[in-house]
């Protein structure tokens, strides 16, 4: 009786996680490619392009582009290719430039929150809101 009920509940928790997960998937799969923008408190902080392997990012005059390697289909890598010449000059010479590991950790229609994180600093944490429009 207890090996019949503890089957069903490893079943049904499995059935739920497998469903959880693939609903998750599909949603961040439509934010791979397209434009995008980071809005902040009514500001515009950013325009982002994105396509498969690269994305750029432009902050009023300046402009960074970076190499996105996704992890899963609700995270990414960015690796610093160019751009932010003061940032570049303010890292040590003996320390390797940081990666950004971004999680987007909710969908709403053409939006999605992601938290942001330098590969060496668990300490700082960047969330915000991002919106397709394109």
């Amino acid at each position: 009786m207890k090996t019949k009920l503890m089957k069903r509940i490893i079943s049904l928790s499995i059935s739920i996680l497998v469903c959880g997960l693939s609903y998750s998937q599909e949603n961040c799969d439509k934010f791979k490619i397209g434009e995008f923008q980071n809005i902040e408190n009514g500001i515009l902080k950013a325009k982002i392009q994105r396509n498969d392997s690269i994305q750029t990012e432009q902050y009023g005059e300046k402009k960074i582009t970076l190499k996105i390697i996704w992890i899963d289909d609700c995270s990414y890598r960015l690796k610093f290719l160019d751009g932010n010449e003061a940032f570049w000059k303010s890292r040590p010479k003996d320390k390797p430039t940081p990666d950004l590991i971004v999680k987007i950790t909710n969908v709403n229609g053409n939006k999605y929150t992601q938290e942001s994180k330098f590969d060496i600093d668990n300490d700082f944490v960047y969330k915000s809101e991002i919106t397709k429009t394109e």
